[in-house]
């Protein structure tokens, strides 16, 4: 088998998969705001659903979804969860170690949180030089290739949320947790304050969606969860050295 969870395994199942593919796949999300119209652990859903089809069409001991990210930007919506920066990337670290010390040597963090990369960037750099694991960081990649035939623009360039894509995936994934009557368009204005200070997003919307979610289909969801999984594929197993 190419692909093990680990949190429904044994330690001995995880020791035997790791001997022969000494690879996991780290699934990270958030709990924050998504709108009226789709649940707080959407980034969750979504990361940890491209990470199950992932490992099934490469390889990798698939670890469970982190729930909480880097989430300031929402700090202000009620339910809504964050790691401070530094607590963030200590996490990551932490897992990254412990890993290393179960006998991993490559490792592919997947997030669908838009403010997580960065703190999985420093994480990444600050690890080369302690552990022998490989990191590869996965955000969403070619996603302007993939939403070529999207309804809608996005708010601002790879910046979105709760709109057409992440409510398309949601229709496709959990429809039973998407309520559609209550999904707005809202485009924000400009801020420079947001841009170059240090004013929050989730002080721009009203409804706390960004882009247009009202256009959203489960048909287009479908196509573009396979098209990421496609994507991710790819890198990772060029990353891996596996024939595609």
């Amino acid at each position: 088998m190419n692909y093990i969870e680990a949190a429904t395994s044994t330690w001995q199942e995880c020791r035997s998969f790791l001997g022969r593919h000494p690879f996991a796949i780290l699934p990270l999300g958030a709990t924050e705001q998504h709108g009226l119209h789709l649940p707080q652990n959407t980034d969750s859903l979504i990361a940890e659903a491209l990470a199950l089809q992932v490992g099934r069409e490469s390889m990798g001991m698939i670890l469970p979804t982190i729930p909480i990210g880097y989430s300031w930007v929402w700090r202000d919506y009620p339910g809504s969860l964050t790691f401070s920066f530094d607590t963030f990337r200590a996490v990551i670290k932490d897992i990254v170690v412990s890993l290393d010390r179960n006998g991993c040597r490559a490792l592919l963090i997947l997030t669908t949180h838009g403010a997580n990369p960065q703190p999985i960037k420093y994480a990444s750099r600050e690890l080369v030089d302690h552990t022998a694991i490989r990191v590869l960081r996965a955000f969403y990649p070619n996603l302007s290739q993939i939403m070529t035939d999207a309804d809608s623009t996005t708010w601002q360039n790879s910046n979105f949320h709760a709109e057409e894509f992440e409510t398309s995936l949601m229709l496709y994934l959990h429809p039973n947790l998407v309520d559609m009557t209550k999904a707005v368009s809202e485009y924000p204005p400009y801020s420079l304050a947001y841009e170059m200070s240090t004013l929050p997003m989730g002080a721009l919307s009203e409804s706390g969606v960004f882009g247009d979610a009202t256009v959203a289909t489960a048909k287009k969801g479908e196509r573009w969860f396979n098209l990421c999984v496609a994507n991710i594929v790819k890198v990772w197993k060029e990353f891996l050295g596996l024939p595609e």
